[in-house]
C-alpha cells in the first residue's frame, strides 16, 4: 500500500524533510498522524514566544534540527536506542505547542499601534488552559500512533532539570531521555541561535 501523499511534496524543503523522516518510520497511525499535523498548525507554529524558533514554522523547524541532532549523537554515541524512537521523540517533543483542542499556543503579540513587537513576537494563548506543552504532546500523538513507555517518559521530561517537575527524574534518566534532552539543549542554545525564520 502506497503511503499518503499528505499534499506537502511542493512544500518548502523542512516539510519534505519531515516526510522523509516519515519514510523510515513504519508504524501504525504515522500516515493520520501527519494528516493532523495539516490541521493543527504545527507547520506554521512558533517553537518559543521570544527565544529560539520565534517565528512562523520555528517549532518545525527546531523538531528537525532536534531530530537531526539525536540521530547523530545516537549514532557517535552507539547506542541501542531505535532510530523509529528517536524520529518520534525528535519530531514531536514539541507538538503540543501546535494546535491543541483547536487553539493554538502562541499568538501574535501585537503592540497597541497594532504592530508585531520585535523582541517578544508571540504570546502565550490566553484561551488555551495551562496544559504543559511536554503532557499536550503526548495526549496528541498517543490519539494516532502507539508510543512506548520510555518514549513517553522522554517527551514528558525532555527538558530535563530546567523544570519544577525535573527533580523526580534526577537519577532515573534513560538513554532516550538524555538523547532528547541534549538534542534538544543544543539544537535550541547553538544551531538556532542565528535562525529567525530565513
Amino acid at each position: 500500500m502506497e503511503r499518503a501523499t499528505w499534499g506537502i511534496e511542493d512544500e518548502p524543503n523542512d516539510r519534505q524533510e519531515l516526510k522523509d523522516y516519515f519514510k523510515l518510520n513504519n508504524r501504525p497511525g504515522m500516515d493520520e498522524l501527519l494528516g493532523h499535523l495539516s490541521t493543527n498548525g504545527y507547520f506554521t507554529a512558533p517553537s518559543s514566544s521570544q527565544y529560539h524558533g520565534c517565528y512562523e514554522g520555528g517549532n518545525l523547524n527546531h523538531s528537525l534540527l532536534v531530530t537531526e541532532t539525536l540521530l547523530k549523537l545516537r549514532s557517535a554515541l552507539q547506542s541501542d536506542v531505535s532510530v523509529e524512537s528517536c524520529i518520534v521523540c525528535g519530531m514531536f517533543h514539541d507538538l503540543g505547542k501546535a494546535g491543541y483542542y483547536n487553539k493554538p499556543n502562541y499568538i501574535p503579540n501585537l503592540l497597541k499601534s497594532g504592530k508585531l513587537s520585535d523582541s517578544k513576537p508571540y504570546s502565550t494563548n490566553p484561551d488555551r488552559l495551562p496544559i504543559p506543552h511536554q503532557v499536550a504532546s503526548i495526549h496528541i500523538l498517543s490519539q494516532y500512533i502507539e508510543l512506548s513507555e520510555e518514549e513517553t517518559y522522554a517527551i514528558l521530561y525532555h527538558n530535563g532539570l530546567y523544570t519544577p517537575d525535573g527533580r523526580l527524574i534526577s537519577g532515573k534518566e534513560t538513554p532516550l531521555l538524555m538523547l532528547l534532552h541534549w538534542s534538544d539543549m543544543y539544537a535550541s542554545r547553538f544551531l538556532e541561535v542565528d535562525k529567525k525564520g530565513e
